[in-house]
């Protein structure tokens, strides 16, 4: 991956860096994470290289395309065009 813009640069990072975000913008008093954001493909864990589960392949797929806003419901939906795409 090239480089990342800065944050506060960057028109997606709630999209694919929420948790980098809140690092270097930490929570107020009180505050909580954002549930949105928290449920975002591109803001998952990415997962090992080699799995092929449907979430792992939907996980993949939402960060290269994280300006579309994947939620983790989307996996199904993604998978689905996956399949469609390689057959």
């Amino acid at each position: 991956m090239s480089t990342l813009p800065p944050l506060s640069r960057d028109p997606y990072a709630l999209a694919y860096r929420y948790h980098e975000f809140m690092l270097e913008r930490p929570m107020r008093h009180r505050e909580e994470l954002n549930p949105y954001y928290l449920n975002l493909l591109a803001n998952q864990p990415d997962p090992p290289a080699k799995a092929m589960d449907p979430r792992s392949r939907a996980i993949r797929y939402a960060k290269e395309h994280y300006e579309s806003f994947y939620e983790i419901s989307h996996i199904d939906l993604i998978v689905q065009f996956l399949d469609r795409k390689t057959n």
